[in-house]
């Protein structure tokens, strides 16, 4: 049981919260002000840097996407035995796979065409190097990177963005696919 002195003290501090808070309906337009001019503030600073995470998201997708493809063409050139290649032309690129096991020559296709722009906004195929009339890299039945007499190379292919920005997808001569 609350004795008499405590329940007054209590019944004195409610009544005292209850008169404080009378009159006092939300927060005043100057706090409101404050507030929103924070937020915007905070808006302010943080888009660029959101805008550049969103261009480097897009870069580093489509260097994942590419360098996925590429591994598939080596894993096919594998389990089926045969040459597959990617075949690179301006943003676009596709699997396809050579008529003989030994030299490139008269390509089937194995994939549609892929456009990297498309699917990422600002992204493109900026260069890609191996020194063969074949754009693109090329596997044998091991899974080795071969030009397209079949003999060992390597290939890097650069991908850009719209800011300027590059991310190279290495495949070394034994088929092995690195990018950043």
């Amino acid at each position: 049981m609350i004795e008499p002195m405590t329940r007054k003290c209590l019944e004195f501090h409610q009544a005292s919260q209850i008169s404080r808070n009378r009159g006092r309906g939300g927060f005043s337009a100057a706090e409101l002000l404050v507030v929103v001019a924070m937020l915007a503030i905070l808006a302010t600073v943080s888009l660029p840097i959101f805008a550049a995470t969103f261009k480097n998201a897009r870069l580093s997708g489509a260097v994942r996407q590419l360098a996925s493809d590429i591994r598939s063409a080596r894993s096919l050139a594998v389990s089926k035995g045969g040459l597959y290649g990617v075949h690179t032309l301006g943003n676009t690129y596709r699997i396809e796979k050579s008529a003989t096991d030994t030299t490139w020559s008269s390509p089937t296709n194995i994939t549609n065409w892929q456009d990297l722009s498309t699917q990422f906004v600002g992204v493109t195929i900026q260069n890609v190097g191996n020194g063969d009339p074949f754009v693109g890299p090329i596997f044998n039945a091991i899974g080795a990177s071969v030009d397209s007499s079949n003999i060992l190379r390597s290939v890097n292919i650069t991908l850009a963005d719209a800011s300027g920005a590059t991310k190279v997808i290495q495949v070394s001569p034994p088929g092995n696919v690195k990018m950043p």
